[in-house]
C-alpha cells in the first residue's frame, strides 16, 4: 500500500538515501555540461556516473561520424572542384588537392581515430582515393605531379595494409610503383629516384607476400634487391646502401624459408650476415647488433631444417651472444627464443643436460614477460611454446611433466579471438605431450583440433597420431594416409623436421626399407634423439 512506503520511496533513485551532489555551472567547478547532467541525473533516477558515460559515449559517435563526413566531403569538392579547369591545369590542380586530401587523412585523420579504435573508417575515403587516381592521365602530368602521386598512392596502400586489406594494398602499391618505374626511367642518374623505385618494388613485394601471391612476391622483392645493389655500387662508402642490400637479402631469405626453399634461404641470409658484420665493424650500435641476432636466428632454423645441428647450434648460440638490451621487452622475448631453439637443437642431438639449461632459461624470461602483460595471446603463446620445450626434456629424463598448465594456456588460446598464427602447431604438441604422459585428451580437445585448419603441419599431426597408435588400438589406414601426405611433404622439401616422425611411423608399421632410408638421415645430422635413438612400440590394429 503507498502509505506504508518510506517518504524515500516517492523520489527518484537518483534522490534516495544517498543527497544528489549539488551543480555548480561555473567554469571553475562543473561546467555547463557537467552541471546540466547532474540535474537531468536526478530528474531521471539515473545515476550520474552512467548519465556521463553515455554523454562521453554519444559524443565519441559524432565525433567519428563528423570526422568521416568530413573526409568524405573534402574528397568529393576537391573532385567536384576540378572540373572548372582546362585539361592539363585540371590534372594539376587536382592531384595538388587531392595530395594535400590524403596527407589530412594519413597524418591527421589517421591520428585523431585510431585512439577510437575507428581506423575503418579510412577505407571508404581510400577506396574512392584509389578511384580516382587510377582515373588521372600520365601523360597530363609533369614529373614533379608523377611523384606526389606516386607518394600519395603509397600513403593509401599504408592504410590498406594498416586494416589488412592486402589485395586492395596490392594495388595501390602497384599503382604506386608504375610511377616511381616512370620516374626513374626518366633520370636513371637520380640515387634518389632509384631508391624510391627500390622502396616501391619492396612495398608491392611485401604486399603481395601477404596476399598470398608468392610469385609476385619474389619478382618484387628480387627486383627490390637487384635495386639496393645498384645504390650501394654507385656509393659503397654509404651505410644507407649497405643497411639496404641487409633487409633485401633479409627478406628474400625469409620468403624462400616460408616456401620451404631451404637451400636458397640459406645463401640469402648468409649474405644478410655478411652485410651487418660490414656496418658493426664500422659502428656497432645497438638496433645493428640486433637485426645481426634476427639473421643469425635465421640462420639457425635453416641449418635445422637441412639437417646440420652442429651448425645450426652455432647459429643461435651466435645470437645469444650477442649484447642486447636486457630492459628492453622485444629483446628479452628474442634471447628466450633463442633459448627454447637452443633447447630443441640440443635435445635432438642427445645433450639433455644443455637442452635443460636453455629450456630454463627459456621459461624463465619467457614466464617474467607474460606475467607483465597477462592479456596478450603473443606472450601467452610464447610462454608455452618455452613450457613445452622443458616438459619434453622432462619426460626424455623419465620426470614428472606438468601438463596441466600447458593445457589451461591451450584452451585458452584456441578459444581467443585472436589466437597468434602458431598456437595449432602447439595445440598438436601439447595433445601428444598429455598422450605419452597417459593424460589422455578428451572429445572435446579432438573436437577442437578437428575444428581448426591444422593440416600444414604434417609432421606433428603424424608424430600425434602415431603416439595414440602406440597407447591404443589404432586404425592402420588412417596412419597410412597420414604417412603419405607427410612422404609427399618431405620429397618436395627435404625438411629434417619430418625425419622423426617418419623414422618412427616406418618403424610402427615395420617398413624396414623406410626405417633404413630416415636413420641414415639422422646419423648425417649428428641426431641421438631419444626417439631415435631409443626405438618405439608397433602400431596393432
Amino acid at each position: 500500500q503507498a502509505g506504508d512506503l518510506a517518504a524515500e520511496a516517492y523520489f527518484p533513485a537518483a534522490l534516495g538515501e544517498t543527497p544528489p551532489l549539488a551543480a555548480d555551472a561555473r567554469r571553475s567547478a562543473d561546467g555547463r555540461r557537467g552541471a546540466l547532467l547532474k540535474l537531468v541525473a536526478g530528474l531521471l533516477g539515473t545515476g550520474l556516473d552512467e548519465l556521463i558515460q553515455r554523454d562521453a559515449r554519444r559524443r565519441q559517435r559524432r565525433l567519428v561520424a563528423g570526422i568521416t563526413v568530413t573526409a568524405v566531403i573534402a574528397l568529393s569538392m576537391a573532385v567536384l572542384a576540378a572540373f572548372a579547369l582546362s585539361a592539363r591545369e585540371d590534372a594539376k590542380r587536382r592531384l595538388s588537392q587531392s595530395e594535400d586530401l590524403i596527407g589530412f587523412m594519413i597524418d591527421d585523420l589517421r591520428g585523431q581515430l585510431a585512439p577510437l579504435g575507428q581506423v575503418a573508417v579510412l577505407k571508404s575515403v581510400g577506396d574512392q582515393a584509389l578511384e580516382y587516381f587510377e582515373s588521372l592521365e600520365d601523360a597530363d602530368l609533369t614529373e614533379a605531379a608523377l611523384l606526389r602521386k606516386s607518394r600519395a598512392l603509397y600513403q593509401i596502400g599504408e592504410v590498406y595494409f594498416e586494416l589488412g586489406e592486402f589485395q586492395q594494398a596490392q594495388v595501390s602499391f602497384g599503382l604506386s610503383l608504375e610511377q616511381a618505374r616512370v620516374l626513374a626511367a626518366a633520370d636513371p642518374d637520380s640515387s634518389a629516384r632509384l631508391f624510391e623505385l627500390s622502396q616501391a618494388e619492396f612495398w608491392a613485394g611485401y604486399a603481395a607476400w601477404y596476399a598470398r601471391d608468392l610469385e609476385q612476391a619474389e619478382q618484387h622483392l628480387q627486383a627490390y634487391h637487384q635495386a639496393a645493389w645498384a645504390l650501394h655500387s654507385r656509393e659503397p662508402d654509404n651505410p644507407d646502401w649497405v643497411m639496404e642490400t641487409f633487409w633485401a637479402a633479409n627478406n628474400l631469405g625469409s620468403l624462400a624459408f616460408g616456401r620451404q626453399r631451404y637451400e636458397v634461404a640459406l645463401g640469402y641470409f648468409q649474405e644478410a650476415v655478411a652485410r651487418i658484420e660490414l656496418l658493426l665493424g664500422q659502428e656497432a650500435t645497438l638496433e645493428r647488433r640486433f637485426e645481426k641476432t634476427a639473421v643469425q636466428s635465421w640462420l639457425g632454423s635453416t641449418y635445422y631444417h637441412l639437417g646440420d645441428l652442429g651448425q645450426s647450434s652455432t647459429a643461435f648460440q651466435s645470437a645469444l651472444a650477442e649484447p642486447l638490451d636486457n630492459e628492453n621487452a622485444l629483446h628479452r622475448e628474442e634471447r628466450a627464443y633463442f633459448h627454447g631453439k637452443l633447447a630443441a637443437v640440443e635435445l635432438h642431438r642427445g645433450r639433455l643436460d644443455a637442452a635443460r639449461t636453455h629450456a630454463i632459461a627459456a621459461v624463465e624470461a619467457a614466464t617474467a614477460l607474460s606475467q607483465a602483460d597477462p592479456d596478450s595471446m603473443e606472450l601467452l603463446y610464447t610462454r608455452s611454446a618455452q613450457d613445452l620445450q622443458l616438459a619434453r626434456v622432462d619426460l626424455y629424463e623419465g620426470k614428472p611433466v606438468d601438463v596441466s598448465t600447458l593445457t589451461e594456456a591451450v584452451a585458452r588460446l584456441m578459444t581467443a579471438d585472436t589466437p597468434p598464427p602458431k598456437w595449432q602447431a602447439l595445440a598438436i604438441d601439447v595433445a601428444e605431450l598429455r598422450i605419452r604422459t597417459d593424460a589422455g585428451i578428451t572429445e572435446d580437445w579432438k573436437e577442437l583440433l578437428q575444428s581448426r585448419n591444422i593440416s600444414e603441419h604434417f609432421g606433428r599431426q603424424l608424430s600425434f597420431a602415431i603416439s595414440l597408435a602406440e597407447k591404443t588400438n589404432a586404425d592402420p589406414g588412417e596412419i597410412r594416409e597420414l604417412l603419405a601426405t607427410a612422404e609427399a611433404q618431405y620429397d618436395m622439401s627435404k625438411d629434417f623436421d619430418l625425419v622423426l616422425p617418419l623414422l618412427r611411423c616406418y618403424r610402427g608399421l615395420g617398413d624396414s626399407a623406410g626405417v633404413s632410408n630416415m636413420s641414415a638421415v639422422l646419423e648425417a645430422a649428428g641426431s641421438q634423439h631419444p626417439d631415435f635413438i631409443g626405438g618405439a612400440a608397433a602400431i596393432q590394429p
